[in-house]
């Protein structure tokens, strides 16, 4: 198994472990799970709907036109700056509908979707992460 399936075999099992170490550092629910009316549609767009919007959107048109305008840049660790500018992004779009901090923890999560989106050169990964990691928070903060 070469070196970037077992890091996403990490990032999978991150995933539970991210939701599970933040419900208990700030032992309380970060989601307004007001907002969250749990019938099959409601699931479906949480789940699925919205990771691949999102997805699409951010890691496949606007990383790919940053990924464009800074090739020459080089990467901090591993992350490029149009990860790093994009996971920005994605963090602002999430004050929409979240609290702050909430908001503010999609940051590292983002930069995992984004690397893996890099690495293997499409953006099905960081979809598939993305809907991993939502369905994680909701069922794992209930």
């Amino acid at each position: 198994m070469n070196k970037i399936h077992k890091q996403f075999g990490a990032a999978v099992l991150a995933a539970p472990l991210f939701v599970l170490l933040h419900n208990t550092i700030f032992q309380q629910q970060l989601l307004d799970l007001q907002l969250v009316s749990f019938d099959m549609r409601s699931l479906l767009f949480l789940i699925i709907f919205y990771p691949v919007v999102e997805e699409l959107a951010f890691r496949g048109v606007i990383q790919e036109y940053i990924a464009a305008k800074t090739k020459e840049y080089p990467s901090f660790f591993y992350l490029s700056i149009a990860n790093i500018v994009t996971s920005l992004l994605f963090v602002a779009m999430h004050f929409v509908h979240h609290t702050p901090l909430w908001a503010m923890l999609v940051f590292i999560p983002s930069l995992v979707f984004g690397y893996f989106k890099e690495q293997y050169g499409h953006i099905g990964a960081s979809i598939f992460l993305h809907m991993f990691y939502n369905a994680c928070s909701l069922f794992l903060i209930l």
